[in-house]
């Protein structure tokens, strides 16, 4: 999640003719408009849209992240699956894993040789499976 900087703090003051009501002021605002409660959420609103968009989609950098990471798990789990074929493992258990990596929906880095590159790993994982899959 990205985090932005606040923006500066307001400086104001606070009226002090009546102890019993005492009322913040931003400068230049008339005291005599009286205005209780907050003037204005359309700021608040907007910050709030701005986080939720930036927690749904994430940036180029944590796309790229997410898709070395999905690209290492499955070169992670091939290898395994190759060592369980030479019995050295639980073939069916790298199978499983596998499927689950594959089942998770692509994110593409939006750089061209890496997703050359992730989506040749994903058709070889792919074929693997398929090929586990059609033996009795």
């Amino acid at each position: 999640m990205l985090i932005q900087p606040l923006p500066p703090i307001v400086s104001g003051r606070i009226r002090e003719s009546n102890p019993a009501s005492r009322t913040f002021q931003l400068p230049g605002q008339n005291p005599a408009a009286g205005s209780r409660g907050p003037a204005s959420t359309a700021g608040l609103a907007s910050l709030q849209t701005m986080l939720a968009i930036q927690e749904v989609s994430p940036g180029p950098v944590e796309r790229r992240r997410q898709a070395l990471r999905r690209g290492e798990e499955m070169l992670d789990e091939l290898g395994r699956l190759q060592r369980a074929m030479l019995g050295d493992g639980d073939a069916a258990g790298c199978l499983e894993r596998l499927q689950a990596v594959l089942a998770d929906p692509a994110a593409l880095a939006e750089e061209a040789g890496l997703d050359q590159v992730l989506v040749e790993i994903e058709l070889r994982a792919a074929v693997e499976v398929a090929k586990r899959e059609r033996r009795p």
